[in-house]
């Protein structure tokens, strides 16, 4: 009920400054227990996915905003849980794979933290983990604005990555693969404009 209320004011906040645009909705699983993964370039996206997709996400995010009293308490209420980015926190890991398990989706920004530059090296393993854990498939998100006020925003959502496909490689190499086709897709269309700017040039 709490997370439905935030939503409802946050998109009274939001729609009236961004023009959000969503592509592939019809890729988004019927059943919840999946993991959402999109790429992280400002504090506004996890916001932009919440208002822009029928899905109730559980978030991930940095300890040190559990460290602000009020901010604490509304995170949780919204579904929000705190990890350690220094280090494999076990504790957050193991409470992802829970939820997911409990029939819950997770989102999650596989960077781990906002980048300035699209690159393979940002991203981290731990969403393959949680996913061969939980035997959960992945929904590769990719959001493509520039962030300013009254600008256009776009949503697109892949195709769910099967997590089967792996059950029968060893973990590491698992992990590995499954970051591989996640970076793949929720870049796919920025590497496109990129293409095209170059080309222009």
């Amino acid at each position: 009920m709490f997370y439905n209320i935030v939503v409802a004011i946050l998109r009274v906040l939001f729609f009236p400054f961004y023009r959000i645009r969503v592509h592939g909705q019809e890729n988004i699983p019927t059943n919840p227990d999946f993991i959402a993964c999109a790429n992280h370039w400002s504090n506004l996206d996890p916001f932009f996915l919440a208002v822009s997709l029928p899905i109730k996400f559980n978030f991930m995010a940095k300890k040190e905003l559990f460290e602000i009293p009020v901010l604490r308490n509304i995170l949780k209420f919204a579904g929000v849980f705190p990890i350690n980015r220094q280090g494999n926190d076990l504790k957050a890991l193991k409470y992802a794979i829970g939820l997911i398990k409990e029939g819950k989706t997770l989102g999650i920004f596989p960077e781990g933290t906002r980048v300035k530059k699209i690159s393979r090296d940002n991203m981290h393993e731990g969403v393959g983990f949680i996913a061969l854990k939980a035997k959960a498939d992945i929904l590769p998100i990719e959001i493509i604005t520039s962030y300013k006020i009254f600008s256009r925003v776009d949503i697109y959502v892949k195709e769910s990555i099967n997590i089967k496909t792996y059950h029968d490689l060893k973990n590491k190499e698992a992990m590995k693969m499954i970051s591989d086709e996640v970076y793949k897709y929720i870049y796919e269309n920025h590497k496109v404009l990129e293409r095209g700017a170059n080309e222009n040039n």
